[in-house]
């Protein structure tokens, strides 16, 4: 589970015990396609290769660090696994939202201005 998730859950708790309701997360806080915040201390977990997006009909979307399947099993990097034959390689980002930051999250971006 992604810390963001947890950091929602402490927000919520925090506003209903003011007696408030939580209105959804700060996304001055959120990581975007282009700007992250959080930077993996020793790269992605996909080792910052480009990751492979797999649509699994009835499970939606998601994301795999490669398309070798171990064991038998893809697994995506929200933890979903299946058959390499249950899946296709699609385009674009993954609908899952975990596997969506991830990918954000991990994605190499410059530095400082150019």
């Amino acid at each position: 589970m992604s810390f963001e998730r947890l950091a929602d859950a402490v927000d919520a708790a925090a506003e209903a015990r003011q007696g408030a309701r939580w209105e959804g997360p700060d996304l001055r806080m959120r990581c975007t396609t282009t700007d992250a915040v959080y930077d993996w201390p020793e790269g992605a977990p996909y080792d910052g290769e480009t990751p492979y997006t797999w649509n699994v009909p009835g499970y939606g979307s998601h994301t795999t660090e490669d398309t070798e399947a171990r064991g038998g099993l893809l697994r995506a990097l929200c933890s979903l696994s299946w058959a390499k034959e249950e899946g296709r390689i699609v385009s674009g980002l993954p609908v899952c939202r975990e596997c969506r930051r991830e990918v954000q999250l991990g994605a190499e971006r410059p530095r400082g201005s150019p």
